[in-house]
């Protein structure tokens, strides 16, 4: 088949990925880039929907540079970068209040860099009502979970249901992140389940040292990777501190505002640890000291639609899993716990701790390969050129 180029909308700023932060979106990228199918992709950084977004964005990414990269145009509101031959990465802070002009700006953008036959690919449903004359062949939507849900958008409720409506009606291809997403698209003809991956290798790196704000933590660790937002529970946490006095609880990600009060209250707690945001390149050091890692998010709304990424890296590590009911495990359940209630997700812990295997510990990182990020988007692709032909 003939390559296809991609514009590429983007749930994060490129920046935040050199920086270290990973997400779906950068690691369909990273893999999009090493395909021969794929020519040169133009990722947009995600463009805000106000002035204190595009404050940030002005600051963080269009004054300053991304390393190593050449600058090929720059404007008062919008620069393109250039990553690699087959990489740019194009920075807006106009959308918030001239969507059209900035989406008029990224499509000459991409005639300009001679882009040919491209496929939009976006993660940002809130470029939908812009998108209908970019030139493309075929518009992908990535559903990563539902906005709609989501803690930091209750203000755009309206916008994104129209939105996503559109999606719906207009999009050729939709992934969606999780099995319960397949019904929020309507179970259309066009809408594939396809589930969260890991990359295998980076999760079996070996460390010779380890930082020591982990090491010097008393086991077992029971741990948890990820950002703490409104989605974990936080009483659970503490459920399991208190009924662990002998086990560490050790929590690895960035906490967010809303959060602040009740990380307060819970660091308070003997045995619980709050170690803070850790780059990507990090993660497998800090999970690789857990006996057992956990995801402990609420059981409704937000949670529910999402796939959580860390489930597939503490596998790729080899550590047991306990997890709440109903927040987008089903593709993994037979290689994890999983936990309806409080007393249950503690006896599931300790049921780990007590019973772990060297045995089980293959069986978790075999089982794990299936979901590399190379299956992931050849599954993808496959998607895609099905649809051209």
């Amino acid at each position: 088949m003939k390559k296809f180029d991609v514009i590429m909308l983007n749930m994060s700023n490129y920046s935040e990925w050199d920086e270290g932060v990973s997400n779906r979106n950068y690691h369909i990228l990273r893999e999009l880039l090493n395909r021969e199918e794929v020519g040169k992709v133009l990722a947009v950084d995600y463009l805000p929907l106000n002035f204190k977004r595009a404050l940030r964005t002005y600051k963080e990414d269009l004054v300053l540079n991304i390393d190593k990269s050449k600058i090929v145009k720059r404007g008062l509101t919008h620069k393109v970068s250039k990553i690699s031959e087959k990489l740019y990465v194009y920075t807006d802070i106009d959308f918030w209040l001239r969507p059209k002009s900035s989406m008029n700006r990224i499509k000459k953008t991409a005639i300009d860099l001679g882009f040919d036959d491209f496929v939009l690919w976006s993660y940002y449903p809130f470029a939908a009502p812009h998108w209908d004359n970019m030139g493309q062949k075929m518009t992908i939507f990535d559903a990563v979970d539902n906005w709609l849900l989501h803690s930091s958008y209750e203000k755009y409720t309206d916008r994104l249901k129209a939105n996503y409506e559109k999606i719906k009606d207009e999009t050729d291809l939709i992934f969606v992140v999780s099995k319960n997403l397949t019904n929020f698209f309507d179970d259309q003809p066009n809408v594939y389940w396809v589930p969260n991956g890991v990359d295998i290798k980076h999760y079996n790196k070996k460390f010779a040292l380890m930082n020591r704000d982990i090491s010097d933590i008393a086991k077992p660790i029971i741990g948890y990777v990820g950002v703490v937002q409104k989605k974990v529970d936080f009483e659970l946490l503490k459920y399991l501190a208190d009924k662990n006095p002998d086990k560490s609880i050790v929590i690895v990600g960035p906490v967010w505002a809303e959060q602040e009060k009740a990380k307060e209250v819970l660091a308070q707690q003997k045995n619980v640890y709050f170690l803070g945001y850790k780059k990507y390149n990090e993660a497998p050091q800090y999970i690789q000291q857990f006996d057992v890692g956990i995801i402990p998010h609420k059981t409704a709304g937000f949670s529910a639609t999402t796939n959580p990424m860390k489930m597939y890296e503490y596998l790729a590590c080899g550590k047991p899993v306990v997890a709440t009911d109903n927040i987008g495990t089903e593709n993994v359940e037979d290689m994890i716990s999983v936990a309806k209630d409080y007393e249950s997700f503690n006896q599931a812990v300790n049921n780990a701790l007590e019973n772990d295997k060297p045995e089980a510990i293959t069986k978790r990182r075999e089982f794990v390969k299936k979901f590399s990020w190379f299956n992931t988007v050849s599954k993808m692709i496959d998607l895609v050129n099905n649809k051209f032909n």
